[in-house]
């Protein structure tokens, strides 16, 4: 047996910073006229942060270029005591999840929350995520204020290797407000200086009828040549690290599959998650579920006539009721 070792194994704590996809469900949201700090303001080695259009972790994001890259809810109190709010218009209908880039300047240890995103909708309903330091958000920096996150819900999709990173959290939406426009998302900081205080760069929307499961862990082994089947094979694993259990149907997607390599296993092409017309394949079916710390596999089968090098990007998918 050959091995074809170029896939990255991996997806876990890895920030994919190539330029977005063009998606039909997920839609960055323009916050350029809203931002009000450049990203050198009172951020360490803040030159380096990135900007424009993103991928992170598969979901596309889009952070203003300047001269203003994000907004500070320190510089919108004048650096004192007193609530911050920054309400961003969306205007979506069908909304099933979003996605936001926050951090804090000096984030603060639950369990009290003082930072906040609520939803709106057109029909008056209102849901707000509370944020809480050292659980679902934390400060931008290493530097001893509230430095953990949960790793399922928040996850680390940037980091500049000095210390200074960025974080992505995922709000999957009531159902029962899918079917009206989403009007607006607003974040309220109830912070003071060196407490909390807001750092936010970017807001994503979706209508996609499946969600990036923040708590599956992909693993995968060395893909190797079975002359017998004349077909390249690996198996992945996809294990739920989180603390409930997560229901079928679980969806594997491989993103950006070389065009001269074929996936020969049962598969349907994207319609949402881009590129569209990646591949995936059903890992867990419906009316099953995953329970915490379990695991399930996926054997793949590739045809490579073209000896084009096996490569792809995982990303694994729950469903909302519908297909990636």
């Amino acid at each position: 047996m050959k091995s074809n070792s170029a896939f990255a194994c991996s997806i876990i704590a890895i920030a994919f910073t190539a330029a977005a996809s063009a998606r039909a469900g997920e839609i960055p949201i323009d916050i350029s006229g809203l931002v009000n700090a450049p990203w050198t303001y009172q951020l360490t080695n803040g030159s380096g942060f990135p900007t424009g259009n993103q991928n992170f972790g598969g979901v596309p994001f889009s952070i203003p270029v300047g001269p203003n890259n994000w907004w500070s809810a320190l510089l919108a109190t004048d650096g004192g005591p007193g609530t911050a709010t920054l309400t961003i218009p969306v205007g979506v209908t069908g909304v099933t999840s979003a996605f936001t880039l926050l951090n804090t300047e000096c984030g603060q240890p639950g369990p009290a929350a003082y930072l906040f995103v609520t939803f709106k909708w057109s029909n008056g309903a209102t849901a707000t995520q509370q944020l809480v330091g050292d659980v679902n958000v934390r400060d931008y920096n290493n530097d001893g204020c509230a430095d953990a996150i949960n790793n399922t819900s928040t996850t680390q999709i940037w980091t500049n290797g000095l210390g200074q990173r960025l974080d992505r959290q995922e709000y999957i939406l009531p159902a029962a407000s899918t079917s009206e426009v989403l009007t607006s998302v607003t974040i309220t900081d109830t912070g003071n200086d060196y407490f909390s205080r807001a750092i936010f760069s970017s807001l994503t929307v979706s209508t996609c009828q499946a969600y990036v499961t923040e708590t599956i862990a992909i693993s995968s082994s060395k893909i190797v040549y079975d002359k017998g089947l004349k077909l390249y094979l690996q198996e992945v694993t996809l294990t739920n690290t989180g603390t409930t259990a997560v229901n079928g149907p679980l969806f594997f997607i491989l993103e950006d599959l070389p065009s001269g390599v074929t996936l020969v296993n049962k598969s349907a092409a994207t319609a949402c998650f881009a590129p569209i017309g990646s591949r995936y394949v059903v890992a867990l079916p419906e009316g099953s579920a995953l329970a915490p710390n379990t695991t399930v596999a996926v054997r793949l089968g590739f045809s490579d006539l073209s000896g084009a090098a096996i490569t792809y990007t995982p990303l694994a998918a729950g469903s909302l009721g519908g297909t990636p």
